[in-house]
């Protein structure tokens, strides 16, 4: 782990990543993090000004970026193949995470995200599917089948850590076995509902069959714990994306935090 001293007489790769350039590409010590991978956590796009949402322009803004920079969005397959050691990601590899199901998912962000080329994820509430401002299964099948993969945000989406083993694998295993009934595939990844996990949670997940699971913790995903990924969180009050990702990506898995 480099101290914070080595860092600073590498200025020029902040300052290149501030700017707005790679940081994957700024400088040498940047480099070692070329097989590592952002993963990018949003949860609404829309008008409401609430921490959660970002606004349509801002996320248009925030995926304009990516395709200008020359990010290869990916798939939880292509994750998946990752963690297995069968693949290397393509270069400047980025996942676009999406928590909660909401309905603007479909009707803002699917759009922007077709327009682009790009592909996300999204992680779903089994129980709050096809409820009010919630995505259709109807509507997640056609997002499917447009490239975008989907994920297990449990089925109430209560903290994990706080349930008993048997709520937590009940939670688990329920709404995967749920997922895989409706998109008639396998369903690989959870994420942690509001980050909450313990290393009861990760042996559960374990044991349901999850090849990887996201939690909110800041910093790139290196996969050294395949089960408690960590994720770049976005909100309604961040500055550009470059920022955010140098911030809240690189800088906590530069400094160990």
């Amino acid at each position: 782990m480099l101290t914070r001293r080595q860092f600073l007489k590498s200025g020029a790769g902040v300052l290149g990543a501030a700017a707005g350039l790679s940081f994957f590409s700024a400088s040498g010590i940047i480099d070692q993090f070329s097989q590592s991978l952002p993963v990018l956590l949003y949860h609404r796009v829309g008008p409401e000004s609430d921490d959660l949402t970002v606004s349509t322009e801002r996320f248009a803004e925030d995926m304009a970026y990516l395709a200008r920079e020359g990010y290869h969005t990916i798939s939880l397959d292509q994750v998946g193949q990752q963690i297995r050691g069968a693949i290397k990601l393509p270069e400047k590899p980025v996942l676009i995470t999406f928590d909660d199901g909401y309905l603007d998912n479909y009707t803002n962000a699917f759009p922007i995200l077709q327009n682009f080329g790009l592909q996300a994820s999204f992680y779903l509430i089994t129980g709050m599917i096809g409820q009010v401002n919630r995505m259709s299964a109807a509507q997640v099948r056609e997002m499917q089948a447009a490239g975008m993969s989907f994920g297990s945000h449990t089925v109430t989406h209560r903290p994990l850590a706080g349930l008993t083993p048997n709520e937590a694998a009940a939670e688990l295993n329920n709404s995967k076995t749920w997922l895989e009934q409706m998109l008639g595939r396998e369903i690989a990844f959870t994420a942690y509902p509001c980050g909450s996990f313990s290393a009861q949670t990760l042996r559960l997940a374990a044991e349901a069959g999850y090849i990887g699971g996201f939690s909110t913790r800041s910093g790139l995903a290196a996969f050294r714990n395949r089960l408690a990924i960590r994720r770049i969180p976005i909100f309604h009050f961040d500055r550009s994306i470059a920022y955010v990702m140098l911030k809240k990506g690189f800088l906590p898995t530069l400094f160990g935090q």
